[in-house]
């Protein structure tokens, strides 16, 4: 005579073979959803936000967005500052620099003179801001920023003028390119 299955065990012995196989394919599509979708939030874009507003008198202001994490590291590893975080006034000094010395503003050829105003960190960004004035003449822009330093990253510039708004994409070995 066969012994009698324990109760705690029953509901195993006597799921059916659709129900086992609905168990089977509900965790495999669980788990490959988890697959797909994983990438897509463990992997952020490498990319630095900048806002140039131009008035209608010619008063320039600039706004850079870095990623924290990205601007610390990338920094670092060059040297630029002496430990991955710009919490302190020199390491964001540092920041305001290199942005000073890797964004060119210029119309008709000629740079335009931006002042630095400051840097600051706000959650996980930092921001840089620049401020100075244009003349009338065909402006360029060359976003330079991180692009030597992290593999991937590109520059995103927003030029809002007269109600109007201009975005021109860097990335790679790109040059300056034209505001139209």
């Amino acid at each position: 005579m066969q012994k009698p299955v324990p109760r705690s065990v029953r509901p195993f012995a006597e799921c059916s073979a659709v129900t086992t196989r609905r168990t089977v394919i509900s965790g495999l599509c669980g788990v490959g959803a988890l697959c797909w979708a994983g990438p897509a939030w463990a992997h952020r874009l490498a990319r630095t936000e900048t806002e140039v507003t131009i008035s209608q008198k010619g008063d320039v202001s600039v706004v850079h967005v870095y990623h924290l994490q990205d601007a610390q590291s990338a920094l670092f590893q060059a040297g630029l500052i002496d430990r991955p975080d710009l919490g302190s006034l020199r390491a964001r000094a540092h920041l305001a620099l290199y942005t000073e010395a890797n964004f060119t503003l210029a119309v008709s050829g000629a740079p335009v003179a931006l002042d630095l105003i400051g840097a600051e960190i706000q959650g996980d960004s930092a921001y840089v801001y620049q401020e100075g004035h244009i003349s009338d003449g065909a402006l360029s822009i060359d976003a330079r920023m991180l692009r030597s330093l992290l593999k991937g990253q590109s520059n995103s510039v927003n030029i809002v003028r007269d109600g109007q708004t201009v975005t021109l994409d860097f990335s790679g070995d790109d040059g300056p390119k034209p505001v139209a």
